[in-house]
């Protein structure tokens, strides 16, 4: 009997539970919900990690690759700016004008760089310095030169050569500095020649301030612009005003009086109380192109029909203030140069086309760019184009005052590529024989 009792006391302390009792039976299984939890937070917890770890990674690449694509945009400003300054110099050297004059060309300075060659870029460049063989040692040392990679060989501390051959056990040497065009990325630059727009700032030209608007040499070049009957829908059914209305509304914004110009008259600030927020006109010089944007009138369709033609840097470019080069101008400026003076009554404009084509084929061709303004007014008055007979007189001064024959303001738009990054960076640059002047730069 005392048998059978320790056995129940032994059975009775193994059935005690040591923590309070048997669990009941709807808390059976927590443990494995516990687990299911914590590998489902863990692993949530180690994908974030990774995608932050990830994103993070390709955020620094991707910043790194704009970082070059940007400095690459850069580099092809400044190496299309040595370009248009070597056209410069060379057309100020007069052994250089004289030995192309003996084979019958001309070189107008870097209106002509940029005409000749209206877009650069590493593909050219390699190209020119590739595998083809088509450059010698020499010509890629000149070229090397140009591009900056002139220094001399680099040196070690104890004047071991680093770069170029080597010999011996030091043959092996990485170099300090990378050849040229041995980089990633590529980079495309194209030129665009202000001198040959018309400059909307001119109406700030104090010379000019007392002509009325008819009169005044940027109206008549604008007026020449507006003038073709292609246009006649857009002010007689969109805009519903006249031409001379519109050049009147930029002239207003410009010039230093509060007085609507022409025969309008009132007030200038008038025309923009309806506009919210309400501002006035600027009387003062346009600070970028896109402003003219801003004027009553310069719909984002007259914008996108005439804004090609716009310039506002010519004010400060010397002898050439407020002119247009006439060896770089299209044929649509051409036209609206001759449309400013010709009698609209003795030329039609399908005569006045004839006259254009003729004239660019005798501004690109034969015999080539003209000399100066008189040179270009002894063409218009030539057989073959006649157009010149019917300027009047008292307008042929004028006319030749608005024309010069080199450039030297340029707008240089470069994109620099470096894997799926891409920056682009657009500069307005005054060309003078020391060098490049900036005169706007916008980085996008």
């Amino acid at each position: 009997m005392k048998k059978v009792g320790v056995i129940r006391k032994l059975r009775s302390a193994l059935d005690t539970p040591v923590f309070g009792g048997p669990a009941p039976r709807d808390q059976r299984g927590m443990a494995l919900l516990l687990a299911l939890v914590l590998i489902v937070m863990i692993t949530a917890f180690v994908a974030e990690f990774n995608y932050s770890a990830r994103v993070k990674i390709l955020s620094a690449s991707h910043a790194r690759d704009d970082t070059k694509a940007y400095y690459l945009a850069k580099s092809g400003i400044r190496t299309y700016g040595l370009l248009l300054v070597v056209g410069r110099q060379t057309a100020g050297n007069q052994l250089v004008q004289s030995m192309l004059m003996g084979v019958g060309l001309s070189l107008d300075g870097a209106g002509m760089v940029c005409r000749s060659i209206p877009f650069l870029d590493t593909g050219m460049l390699r190209f020119l310095t590739g595998a083809g063989g088509s450059m010698g040692d020499e010509e890629r040392e000149g070229l090397s030169a140009f591009m900056g990679d002139d220094s001399p060989e680099a040196v070690d501390a104890e004047g071991q050569q680093l770069r170029g051959d080597t010999s011996g056990e030091d043959g092996d040497l990485p170099t300090l500095r990378r050849g040229l065009l041995e980089f990633e990325g590529d980079f495309k630059v194209e030129c665009f020649d202000d001198s040959s727009k018309i400059d909307i700032n001119g109406f700030a030209n104090p010379a000019w301030a007392g002509l009325q608007i008819q009169q005044h040499p940027v109206g008549q070049l604008l007026f020449g612009l507006l003038a073709p009957p292609e246009y006649d829908p857009l002010f007689e059914e969109r805009l519903k005003i006249e031409r001379w209305e519109l050049i009147g509304n930029i002239k207003d914004w410009v010039d230093a009086d509060s007085e609507r110009s022409g025969f309008w008259g009132g007030d200038e600030d008038g025309l923009y109380d309806g506009y919210d927020p309400r501002y006035r006109a600027k009387n003062a010089r346009f600070d970028s192109v896109a402003e003219v944007r801003m004027v009553e009138g310069v719909t984002d369709e007259v914008w996108e029909t005439f804004g090609d033609a716009f310039s506002i840097h010519s004010q400060s470019n010397g002898s050439a203030k407020y002119k247009i080069n006439v060896n770089s101008a299209p044929p649509f400026m051409i036209r609206a140069l001759l449309r400013a003076f010709v009698d609209p009554n003795l030329v039609n404009d399908q005569a006045l086309d004839v006259a254009v084509a003729k004239l660019m084929f005798s501004l690109k061709y034969l015999p080539g760019p003209a000399k100066n303004a008189r040179d270009f007014i002894a063409r218009l008055k030539t057989p073959e184009i006649q157009v010149g007979l019917l300027i009047p007189p008292a307008m042929e001064q004028t006319l030749a005052s608005l024309i010069a024959t080199d450039s030297r303001v340029f707008r240089l738009e470069a994109t620099g590529y470096v894997n799926d990054s891409a920056r682009t960076i657009t500069t307005t640059v005054r060309i003078n024989r020391n060098g490049v002047r900036y005169l706007e730069w916008k980085e996008l």
